[in-house]
């Protein structure tokens, strides 16, 4: 095949898994971080990060594509440390080997519950946002001039990794979503434990002010669901979440507090035609029984927990990936990587809803032996075809697995996100004939800007 019959083939290979048909063979996904392949290239991953170009981008997939197998490819967005340094970031601090981590930090006190439910994103620009950004907590003209930098450092390296990346898919065929396909999903609990109160107090709150936590978390959900809107809507596209403290709360506390939220904005996700593309972080296998009542199509990449038990139970429903420990690559011989390899395919991939990935990402270069990597990537490609492609892999129809959460939430509103309309009531246009262009450049620079408000975070 050549480089557009091969991005073809893979797209259908995606089609046919997202539309719950058995495709020629499962899509397989590669394993390698932007950080590690920052090392596998030879830079420095400290000071690499501080300089981004497309161009250097895409000398490092370049050197990438020594290892990579999978039929899709994307130096994925990473924090940007010259915006966090703008920022002065407290939620987001660079290690002393480069690596940017994320601490514990609180954005407000246990008695700021009531303010914050009466509007959360207002409370989190003016309070939260500030607090954990010294950088914007200065006098207005500081704050614009930093606000303004964050921005177009923020803009400049996304231009960079999109460029980069979209030459590499050209070149080499790989599967990519449309442009506006893929959006970031908040989760009100996971939010609310990651910046708002922290981990440790998140933990009291739920047992001290139980209803304070859960009137946040209904409060959150306008701006949860105006923030996960895309531009676009289309079967390639997702929204991904990355979840967090799910497996860190007992069952009960689970049932009470994480999953009423997260479940309604799966369904109210899937309700526009949007799939939800779900990191499940540690072991999910307690939260089974939760999982089948997400959206048929839910696509989960499990990090850990048995996957005989979820392809058992989820199979015919969701869409299921990951369960591979990327750390094999590195203790285990060749054959033992192959092997397990081998389990799962055996396990995951018959009756389709499959797509080989790994449980996680490498991040540095000692993480991973490339020669393992490679061995595994090429036996599974070697061994991912299917005898009855084309089949369905279930009659039920997946508008029967959604329920409309929609309309219970008012639409989401904020002083700080105004219309057009609002905005000429007190400069109105000159002549008739601007208005359109006049609308044109507002609704464009507004939609470029917004954004970053809450992504500060």
């Amino acid at each position: 095949m050549n480089v557009n019959e091969l991005r073809e083939y893979r797209t259908k290979l995606y089609e046919d898994v997202y539309s719950g048909i058995i495709p020629d063979r499962f899509p397989v996904h590669d394993g390698l971080s932007p950080e590690y392949l920052i090392e596998y290239a030879g830079k420095d991953f400290m000071t690499t990060q501080y300089q981004y170009t497309e161009e250097l981008l895409e000398e490092i997939g370049e050197k990438a594509m020594e290892l990579v197998r999978g039929d899709s490819f994307s130096m994925a967005w990473v924090r940007n440390p010259i915006a966090i340094m703008f920022q002065k970031s407290k939620a987001f601090v660079m290690s002393k080997t480069g690596m940017i981590q994320h601490p514990e930090v609180s954005g407000f006190e246990a008695d700021e519950y009531d303010e914050f439910i009466k509007n959360p994103f207002e409370f989190m620009v003016e309070k939260i946002i500030p607090r954990l950004n010294p950088g914007l907590d200065t006098d207005p003209i500081a704050r614009s001039v930093n606000f303004t930098r964050i921005v177009l450092a923020q803009m400049d390296q996304q231009e960079a990794f999109d460029k980069s990346n979209q030459k590499l898919v050209e070149k080499y065929g790989f599967f990519s979503p449309p442009p506006g396909t893929m959006g970031l999903q908040l989760v009100p609990f996971d939010f609310l434990a990651d910046f708002c109160r922290g981990f440790t107090k998140i933990v009291v709150d739920i047992k001290r002010q139980p209803e304070k936590v859960l009137e946040a978390m209904e409060a959150l959900m306008p701006y949860a669901i105006w923030a996960g809107r895309t531009p676009e809507t289309s079967i390639f596209g997702a929204n991904m979440i990355m979840t967090h403290m799910a497996t860190f709360l007992n069952t009960k506390d689970f049932e009470k507090f994480y999953w009423p939220t997260f479940y309604k904005l799966c369904h109210i996700c899937a309700e526009r035609g949007q799939a939800m593309s779900i990191f499940c972080e540690d072991d999910w296998t307690r939260y089974i029984d939760y999982l089948q009542e997400l959206p048929q199509g839910t696509r989960l990449a499990m990090e850990y927990g048995d996957p005989v038990k979820f392809k058992d139970k989820l199979g015919k429903k969701m869409v299921l990936s990951g369960f591979y420990p990327i750390s094999l690559l590195k203790t285990g011989t060749k054959q033992q990587c192959i092997d397990k390899a081998k389990e799962l395919i055996d396990i995951l991939a018959p009756g389709g809803n499959y797509i080989f990935g790994f449980d996680k990402q490498a991040l540095s270069i000692t993480d991973i032996n490339p020669e393992n990597y490679v061995a595994v990537m090429e036996y599974v490609l070697a061994n991912s075809k299917y005898t009855n492609a084309g089949k369905k892999v279930t009659t039920a129809k997946k508008e029967d697995s959604v329920i409309k959460f929609s309309q219970s939430y008012p639409e989401f509103k904020s002083k700080y996100i105004v219309s057009y309309e609002e905005f000429i009531s007190d400069y109105p246009p000159v002549c008739e004939k601007v208005d359109p262009l006049m609308r044109k450049a507002y609704n464009k620079y507004t939609d470029m800007v917004i954004p970053y408000l809450s992504s500060i975070l």
